[in-house]
């Protein structure tokens, strides 16, 4: 419940939890358009699953990732500017990267304050995010059969 400004109580939670239902199926909707109406260009598909994404966490910045030999390749990236989100985020990010070291986890990891954030994972892009202003992270693995097919990655300010 919230509070009105005199502090008691009020019933908006529920109105609140319809609304995120309500944006939530309306996200999966926008993504399954964007499967039929392009079943043979996939990126449609990427930028409106990333799309939602970035507008239900809603982000500042996002990108989503796909799994290949040499690491997870950026194909769709939104929010901030474009030359702010090439400048942190590679088009490749190699096996040994933060990305990929996240991703092999195969779980959702947030990180709510990217300042207070310690050991291996404070690397060269993680330098960048927070010099960008950055502070929170949200990391989340794409999998298929319990295998890694790509990582939506998703950031405030």
């Amino acid at each position: 419940m919230n509070e009105n400004i005199h502090g008691e109580k009020t019933a908006s939670e529920p109105q609140d939890r319809v609304t995120e239902l309500i944006d939530q199926q309306t996200a999966i909707s926008e993504v399954l358009r964007a499967i039929a109406s392009s079943p043979h260009d996939l990126q449609p598909i990427f930028d409106a699953i990333l799309d939602s994404a970035t507008r239900l966490c809603r982000a500042d910045i996002g990108s989503l990732r796909l799994s290949e030999e040499g690491g997870l390749r950026r194909v769709a990236i939104r929010g901030g500017s474009v030359s702010q989100v090439l400048s942190i985020s590679p088009v490749l990010a190699e096996k040994e990267s933060i990305f990929s070291r996240l991703a092999a986890r195969r779980l959702p990891t947030h990180i709510p304050d990217l300042t207070a954030l310690e050991g291996d994972l404070r690397d060269d892009l993680w330098i960048k995010a927070v010099n960008a202003g950055y502070r929170t992270a949200l990391y989340v693995p794409l999998l298929k059969d319990n295998e890694i097919i790509g990582l939506i990655t998703l950031g405030r300010k």
